[in-house]
């Protein structure tokens, strides 16, 4: 019972702390906590790739591994990440339930999964899985709305799919392989590995933009602790331009992420996560509009309740002092 008291002693002391600070300005100005980062590992994305290289000046950021956005967003509205790398339409969807969450900097305009089976299966196209079993990360992920695009796309009847949530990786792989979906929905670097090892072959693949990773985080944090988001943020636009100029270094990195990739596989997803990332990780209102169509075409949100552009992202921090 001592020990409960004193740690609610304590708690109590660090939120008037954090009050405090909050309200002189201060709060904003330390860096010293550090970041806790939100992150769908098993890829490859210039977000892995700069807390690898912990070239975030006095800033500390530690990567959180889930394995589907919708886990991750739970996890940053309860408060146990501060930020999450993860798809634009959280953003979308969150502000409509009134959760304060604006995207800072958007790492990938580019929707990273694709349609995979076995090269052995009688599925040839998209059409030929309706009524089958397809494997998303998670239902309701960014996995789970490209598959609602591809089947709309097709004529396929997306509420006639047995659609189940695999997680990512070695998961992912074995329920396809082992016949647990009739395909599934796939990221680098593992869908370049798959493909490569001749047992899988490709169905779908995405040709539209659309706010695909975006550093998320609630206006209440971000506006608290201003320094360390921006801190952030300016480091995945530096591992960007690094990558522009020293390629090789940033590959050397890249393999802490991908280790049974061979190097030339590996420099091949670099370069195409680096074509991803629009210029200084900063969209227009366009680009957005084209992923609120897409969430109000498959009937992810109703039309007119869409946040604005402005209520959805602040890209300040990119060039603030």
């Amino acid at each position: 019972m001592t020990r409960t008291i004193t740690r609610s002693v304590k708690a109590l002391a660090g939120a008037a702390l954090t009050t405090l600070l909050a309200a002189t300005g201060c709060a904003g100005d330390s860096q010293a906590d550090g970041i806790k980062v939100g992150i769908v590992c098993g890829g490859l994305s210039l977000a892995t790739l700069t807390i690898d290289e912990g070239q975030l000046g006095a800033t500390k950021a530690e990567q959180i591994c889930f394995d589907s956005g919708s886990d991750a967003v739970q996890a940053l509205s309860g408060g146990s990440i501060d930020a999450f790398v993860g798809a634009g339409e959280h953003i979308i969807r969150n502000r409509i339930k009134d959760l304060d969450v604006k995207g800072y900097a958007v790492t990938s305009q580019v929707p990273p999964y694709s349609l995979v089976t076995t090269s052995s299966s009688t599925v040839q196209k998209v059409a030929d899985l309706a009524g089958q079993s397809v494997a998303v990360t998670a239902p309701g992920s960014l996995s789970d709305t490209e598959l609602q695009r591809a089947a709309e796309e097709n004529g396929v009847d997306y509420k006639g799919l047995r659609v189940v949530g695999s997680g990512t990786g070695a998961t992912m792989q074995a329920t396809v392989e082992k016949g647990g979906a009739a395909a599934g929905m796939v990221s680098d670097p593992l869908l370049t590995t798959m493909v490569q090892s001749g047992n899988f072959r490709v169905l779908w693949k995405p040709q539209f933009r659309y706010v695909a990773l975006t550093v998320i985080a609630k206006e209440s944090w971000a506006q608290q602790h201003r320094d360390t988001l921006a801190a952030f943020v300016k480091g995945i636009r530096a591992t960007q331009e690094r990558a522009g100029t020293d390629f090789k270094t940033t590959a050397e990195t890249a393999k802490k992420q991908a280790p049974g990739l061979s190097q030339e596989s590996l420099d091949q997803v670099l370069k195409t996560t680096l074509d991803q990332a629009p210029p200084g990780l900063v969209v227009d209102a366009a680009v957005y509009q084209d992923t609120v169509d897409l969430l109000q075409q498959v009937g992810q949100v109703k039309p007119g309740t869409a946040p604005s552009f402005a209520d959805s992202f602040d890209f300040s921090l990119l060039s603030s002092p």
